[in-house]
């Protein structure tokens, strides 16, 4: 640790000046990001369509899933806000259809413009729709122009769904209504065949044409019931408006808001962008001071006289750790031999 903490405080001077600049800028994009995000948001009221009022189809196979009505109508409004079509409508509705026209690249510039929806679910009856802009006008406009848009596709698709349904009852109700025909007709050639006294098959016979009668006549009543639910039906929940209710409709901000979380990242993105720098340069100083002192030890050790040679030590299988402890122990020795063999040669003479 502490080769780090001397590399750091020689590379101080380049440390400070390099975090300051780093963490700088990522305060100063936070604060811009904050003081010029405005945001609008709607409140809106959803409610489950009565089974009265919604398109009968007992004959559907789909399972129906378990899920409140504000997270499906949140759901509904993220995914048709996903879409290219969708999205062109509602920026042609704003101030930003200019911006649109003048794109170079019309689909990247519609999914730059989806990003900054936000829809979430507040509760099961409660949905919140919001947009983010750099100007105080723009996030009012996307809100209202989406939530009309939303109104209008639903309304078509609404349409167009109970236009098809009606059509298949209605060729049911005229192949139904062939069937009930030729039902009375058999009954009536059969009464006109058998004008005297009938025998006990022919009762039997004459009750049977007569329920079949009556079964092509109820299937005539049912089919001619379900035609008028899915005419009558979307359009009552329409004029209704009970499905979706806004509340509080989006109006434009004078003050900055929205821009919170994006600030913070941009702060926090750039602390740890500045404290990777920094430990980087550390890393890379102590490992160069490391590598290169060992020669320029040497250099200064030049004009001094050997006094000790350690031999060659370490075998095969010897580990690393140990090395230190055996070249100390080798040149201790080596100290040893010279001073005895010194004090040998002062004692002879």
């Amino acid at each position: 640790m502490r080769p780090y903490v001397s590399t750091a405080r020689r590379y101080l001077w380049v440390l400070v000046p390099m975090l300051a600049l780093v963490w700088g800028a990522g305060l100063a994009a936070g604060y811009v990001e904050y003081t010029t995000t405005y945001e609008a948001q709607a409140q809106v009221w959803v409610l489950r369509v009565s089974q009265d009022l919604a398109i009968p189809n007992p004959d559907d196979p789909n399972v129906p899933v378990v899920q409140t009505v504000g997270a499906q109508q949140a759901e509904l409004l993220g995914q048709l806000l996903r879409t290219k079509s969708v999205l062109r409508d509602v920026v042609q509705r704003t101030s930003l259809r200019a911006a649109l026209a003048a794109a170079p690249d019309e689909s990247g510039y519609l999914t730059q413009i989806a990003k900054h929806f936000k829809i979430q679910a507040l509760g099961t009856n409660l949905v919140s729709v919001a947009f983010t802009a750099h100007d105080p006008k723009t996030p009012a406009e996307m809100v209202n122009a989406a939530l009309a848009v939303r109104s209008e596709r639903v309304a078509q698709a609404r349409i167009a769904g109970s236009s098809a349904l009606s059509a298949l009852y209605r060729r049911e109700f005229e192949i139904a209504q062939g069937q009930a025909l030729a039902a009375q007709r058999q009954l009536d050639d059969f009464n006109a065949s058998h004008t005297g006294q009938l025998s006990a098959d022919e009762i039997h016979q004459q009750s049977l044409l007569k329920l079949a009668v009556d079964l092509a006549q109820g299937r005539l009543v049912n089919l001619q019931n379900r035609i008028d639910d899915t005419d009558v039906a979307p359009a009552l929940v329409d004029m209704s408006g009970i499905e979706f209710q806004v509340v509080d409709p989006a109006q434009a901000e004078t003050s900055p808001s929205g821009g919170t979380r994006t600030a913070a990242t941009l702060a926090g993105i750039a602390f740890v962008v500045g404290c990777a720098l920094a430990c980087l340069l550390v890393l890379c100083g102590t490992f160069l001071a490391n590598r290169f002192a060992a020669s320029t030890d040497l250099a200064t050790l030049a004009p001094a006289k050997l006094f000790a040679a350690v031999p060659q030590v370490g075998v095969k299988d010897q580990a690393r750790r140990d090395l230190r402890r055996t070249l100390a122990a080798e040149a201790f020795s080596n100290i040893d031999t010279a001073e005895s063999r010194m004090a040998s040669e002062s004692r002879g003479r």
